[in-house]
This record gives C-alpha cells, sequence and structure tokens, in this order.
C-alpha cells in the first residue's frame, strides 16, 4: 500500500480528534440536559396524573367514589409508575387524619409533613426537588380533594416519585447511548479515513506534478475538473507548469547558445561569480592550459595569481588588462570586467584569454620588415648621393672617373628598381590578384633553357652548372613563367654562394615531377631554415651579399597560389638544396579544385649529390 503522506495524517488524525470530541460532548451535553429534560417530562406525566386522579374524585355526588376505591386507584398509579403516594382525609368529627401510604415513616420526615400540610390548606402543588429525607431526592405532584358541597378540602394526595427511580432510568438509556456510540466509533474512523482520502487525492495529485516539475518533467499536468479551490488550484499549477516549462525552455536554450559561442571563441574565455566559484569556460581556454579534468579555477588556469586578479576586479568592480607569458615563448593578453547588476552590485567577473603570440610575433615581423625596407632603401640612395653631390660640385674632373661614377650609379638606381619591383610584385601574390596561367609544358626544355640563360655568368664565377633529367619525364601542368621565374631566383641565389658546382635535377613519382636546386655552397645553420622564405630574411654570418633579400619570399607566395610545394634542406658547410614539386598533366583531367597536400619524398642518394 502506497505510504501517505504528511498531510493526509495530520488531516486523518485531526478528524479523528474530532469525530471524538464531538461524540464527547454530544454524550455529555446529552447526559447534562437530557437529565434535566427528562425530569420535567417526569415531574409533567406525574402531574397529569395527579390532575387525573384530583378529577376522578371530584365527580358529581352520585358518582362520587368512595375512600376505598379512590385508594385503590392510587395503588394501581403507584404500582404501574413506580410512584408513592401520601393519602389524607379529614375527620370533622374528632379533627384527626384519615390517611394512607406507601412510604415507610413518613410522619417522621418534617419535609413531607411540610408539604402535605401546604396541600390541605387547598395549594395545588408541583416540585421538582422535594426531599423525602436528608439523602433522598424526588419529584412530587399534591392535589387537594373536595367535595361539592365543600369549599375546603376534605382531604388530599401526594404523588412522590424518587429521583434516584429517574435517574436509574435515564442512567441505562445514556449507558445504551454509549455503547451505541462507541460502537459506530470505528465506523465513523473508516468514515474520516475515506472522505480524508478522498479529500487529499487532489492534493496528492498536484503534489505529485509538483514533484515531477522539480525533477525536470515540465509536461506533466494536473487534472482541472475538480470543483472549487481544488480547481482553481489545479489550473494555476497547469499555468504556472506552462509558464515554468516555457522559461526554462528560453534558458536551456540560451545556455545552449552561449555554450555554442563559447565553443566558437578562438580565444579563451572564464567567468566566476561573486564567492570564487566558477561559472562558465571554454574549450580554448582548456586547450591554452593543458587541462582535462576541471572541479575548480586552479583545475582550469593553475596560477593563483590570475584568480587573485579575478578576485580584485569583483571587489573594485573596475576591469583590469595585463600580459601574462606561457611556457614555450607564447603570451596572452588577459581582459577582465567585472559582471554588474542593476540591484546587487557585481555578480561576478569575465575574463578573456587572448593568445596574443602571433600578433605580437606579426607585429615584430612589421617592425623589421619596416626596418629593412628602410635599410634597403637606404643603402643605394645613400650610394648615389654620395656619388651625386662630387659630381653636382664640380669636384670630379675626371672623364674616366665621372663614367665610373655613373656606372655606379647606374647599377644603384637599377638595385633600387629591383627592390621595387620585387616589393610589388611580392605585394600582389600576397593580396591574391596575381592571375596564374597554368599550361602544359615540358620540364625538361624549361630547365635546359634556363641553364644556358645562366651559363655566361657561372663561367666568369668559375661554376659549373649540370642538368640531371629524364627524356621520359611526364610534362606537367603549371604556369610556365612563374615556374621560370622561380629557377631563376634559386638559381641565381646559388650562383652567389657556390664554390664550383650547381646542381639541377628532375625526378618524378606517380603524381608529381620533383625539381632540385643544389649548390655546394657554405650552407645554413639548421636554425635558420624555418625563417629562410621571410621577407628580408638574410643570414648575416653567411649570405652578407645578395640581391633585396625578397627573392626566396617571392618564390614561395608562387608555389602557394599553385597550390605547390618548397622546401630547403641544407647541411651548414657543405651544402644547399631547395626542392620543390609540379603536378603532372594528365589528358582530359584538368583538376578544378586545389590539390591535396603532397609530401616530397626525400631522394635516395646522399643529398651531397642529388
Amino acid at each position: 500500500m502506497k505510504r501517505k503522506g504528511e498531510v493526509f495524517r495530520r488531516a486523518f488524525l485531526i478528524c479523528i480528534v474530532l469525530v471524538i470530541i464531538c461524540i464527547m460532548l454530544f454524550l455529555a451535553a446529552y447526559t447534562y440536559f437530557g437529565r434535566r429534560t427528562y425530569v420535567l417530562l417526569e415531574r409533567e406525566q406525574l402531574n397529569k396524573t395527579a390532575d387525573s386522579a384530583q378529577e376522578l374524585f371530584m365527580r358529581p355526588a352520585d358518582q362520587t367514589l368512595s375512600r376505598t376505591t379512590f385508594l385503590g386507584y392510587l395503588d394501581a398509579i403507584s404500582y404501574s409508575n413506580e410512584t408513592f403516594y401520601i393519602l389524607l382525609f379529614t375527620n370533622n368529627d374528632d379533627g384527626n387524619y384519615y390517611y394512607n401510604t406507601n412510604i415507610e415513616n413518613y410522619q417522621d420526615s418534617p419535609y413531607i409533613q411540610e408539604i402535605y400540610e401546604r396541600v390541605l390548606s387547598g395549594e395545588a402543588i408541583e416540585l421538582n426537588n422535594f426531599k423525602i429525607s436528608e439523602s433522598k431526592n424526588a419529584i412530587c405532584a399534591g392535589r387537594p380533594l373536595y367535595l361539592e358541597s365543600d369549599s375546603q378540602p376534605v382531604g388530599c394526595f401526594i404523588l412522590i416519585k424518587e429521583i434516584y427511580n429517574v435517574n436509574s432510568a435515564f442512567t441505562r438509556l445514556s449507558r445504551a447511548l454509549w455503547i451505541v456510540s462507541f460502537c459506530l466509533l470505528p465506523l465513523m474512523i473508516l468514515s474520516a479515513y475515506f472522505a480524508v482520502n478522498q479529500m487529499m487525492h487532489p492534493l496528492s495529485e498536484m503534489t505529485n506534478v509538483a514533484k515531477q516539475l522539480s525533477k525536470g518533467n515540465y509536461g506533466v499536468r494536473a487534472k482541472e475538473d475538480y470543483p472549487g479551490e481544488l480547481g482553481l488550484f489545479a489550473r494555476t499549477l497547469n499555468n504556472m507548469s506552462s509558464a515554468l516549462s516555457s522559461t526554462i525552455q528560453q534558458l536551456e536554450s540560451e545556455k545552449r547558445q552561449l555554450g555554442y559561442i563559447l565553443s566558437s571563441f578562438s580565444d579563451g574565455v572564464a567567468a566566476i561569480n561573486k564567492q570564487g566559484e566558477l561559472t562558465h569556460y571554454n574549450p580554448a581556454l582548456m586547450k591554452m592550459f593543458g587541462t582535462v579534468d576541471i572541479h575548480s579555477p586552479m583545475d582550469l588556469v593553475p596560477d593563483r595569481s590570475i584568480w587573485d586578479a579575478f578576485d580584485a576586479v569583483v571587489d573594485s568592480e573596475e576591469p583590469r588588462v595585463f600580459h601574462y607569458n606561457l611556457p614555450g615563448e607564447r603570451t596572452l593578453w588577459i581582459t577582465i570586467v567585472p559582471v554588474l547588476s542593476d540591484t546587487d552590485g557585481c555578480v561576478g567577473a569575465v575574463g578573456v584569454f587572448k593568445d596574443a603570440t602571433e600578433i605580437e610575433k606579426l607585429e615584430k615581423m612589421r617592425n623589421e620588415y619596416i626596418a629593412n625596407i628602410s635599410h634597403e632603401l637606404r643603402t643605394p640612395l645613400t650610394s648615389l648621393r654620395g656619388l651625386l653631390e662630387p659630381l653636382c660640385d664640380g669636384m670630379v674632373k675626371n672623364p674616366e672617373t665621372q663614367e665610373r661614377y655613373h656606372t655606379i650609379m647606374l647599377h644603384e638606381v637599377e638595385r633600387l628598381s629591383r627592390l621595387i619591383t620585387d616589393m610589388l610584385q611580392l605585394s600582389r601574390l600576397q593580396a591574391g590578384t596575381e592571375t596564374m596561367d597554368m599550361t602544359m609544358f615540358d620540364v625538361n626544355e624549361l630547365l635546359e633553357e634556363v641553364m644556358q640563360s645562366f651559363q655566361s655568368t657561372a663561367k666568369k664565377r668559375n661554376i659549373r652548372i649540370e642538368l640531371e633529367t629524364h627524356e621520359d619525364l611526364s610534362p606537367v601542368l603549371s604556369d610556365r613563367d612563374r615556374i621560370e621565374q622561380v629557377l631563376v631566383i634559386l638559381i641565381d641565389n646559388a650562383l652567389r654562394y657556390a664554390k664550383t658546382t650547381i646542381r639541377l635535377r628532375a625526378t618524378d613519382n606517380a603524381h608529381e615531377v620533383i625539381i632540385d636546386v643544389w649548390d655546394d655552397g657554405i650552407g645554413i645553420a639548421k636554425e635558420n631554415l624555418p625563417r629562410l622564405f621571410e621577407r628580408f630574411y638574410k643570414v648575416d654570418s653567411s649570405r652578407k651579399d645578395g640581391g633585396t633579400g625578397l627573392g626566396l619570399s617571392i618564390a614561395k607566395k608562387i608555389m602557394d597560389q599553385l597550390e605547390e610545394q618548397i622546401e630547403v634542406d641544407s647541411e651548414e658547410g657543405e651544402w644547399t638544396c631547395f626542392r620543390f614539386t609540379l603536378k603532372k598533366y594528365v589528358s582530359n583531367a584538368i583538376p578544378l579544385s586545389s590539390v591535396p597536400d603532397v609530401v616530397i619524398p626525400s631522394s635516395e642518394q646522399n643529398p651531397k649529390e642529388p
């Protein structure tokens, strides 16, 4: 059986107590008022009997009863009603009384003598609390007896009924009533149980609805067909449930949206409440600090100083911005702002952790770029100024010297022109405005042409250019002019630093042709290789001579634009090898989308001789 609730138990207990109290009050009231009423009823009955007896005696003369007959009548009344009587007649001859009674020693009772003296004087009496003796009370009714010819009573009679007898009869009745009441008490309790259960059923149902709402089941509803306040309460509960369901759904939707927003942030986000408890954070922040299992703020960001900054913002209600350094030369910009409420003041704080490593790196590169441009522009301009000033001042008179000055000035102007041209081309490549004319061409033919164009320069520097190709090398699909430009940049770079040999080599695999530009120069240190394709980057210790410092950057951007790969490998003091790929031409299958990244295979031969 389902366990009843506390409200049911209390209501049932109250009903039982009320039933018992009502029964007790009823029985007490019945005992008190019923006894008096019963005595009054007995007295009225006794008065009626007395009146009847008086009328019987006072009939016409020809119907007058004898004393003996009247005495018999009183005996009959006394027997049937459990009543005592006293009958007195005056004796006119000697002044004595004739009497008869069924009360023993009535003459010894001064109370009885007082009563019959009053009745003999002609007074009809009715008494509720008449004393027969010191210990006995009774009700009585006394009537005088007259004859038609007499104006004075010839006698009297008094009917007396002891209250003890009345009480005895009433007690038996009361006892029967008590017994019946206690017999009916279990039935009343059972009826109260079912009545309370019936009354509590709607409340129990609505309590279950409230419990389901507290568990998150907002679709449950209570019956609304109950009468009166219960129906109103059920409808109010359902309205509240609907409103709560709508509110919870809206909050959950907003929570999901907030979760999506926080998850989409590349910056880390964390929020705390006024007590310093963590309320929100996103995966980006977890990734920054490499945390997985989060239970407290220190689990998320294991640095007490950061959370002290959060607490300081909550206390001061003023935002804070500061830098924080992570291992591995990483830098964070942390911005913490207070969360203010209209009524409660500051209720928490929100912090944004922005990884500024790339930003600061780009800022550093920008500063270096500006410094490099300034340096590269200042160098030829300084040379030109240094040559023009003597010429303008007329200090150079020798024609041969003037011609030499003019030659140097032309060289510096050409250098400045190349620098500006390279900068503009690199800018267009970075902006994506340079178009690529994709055509099929023969790599062997291109390599032969480029090699021939550098032969005279190589001979002047006593450098040998070698070409290794295969006659069955597949044609490629790319921009021929751009690939030629890349080869020119790489060979020109190799000519500056090669000792004796530059080797061009073309190989292929299933999907691409691989071109190597190798030289036996002084090589490049391993730590400088990652930055070799940056703008204006020069390895000061080994490559002080050279062009503008933009050639390799242009080559890198061209290969990126063609969706090809270019890389460099080197052994310091021994050799340097640049390697890039070209997609093979496939008949009737010109790719229209990006080609997947391809890993350039390492040469099976010794890198010294690719």
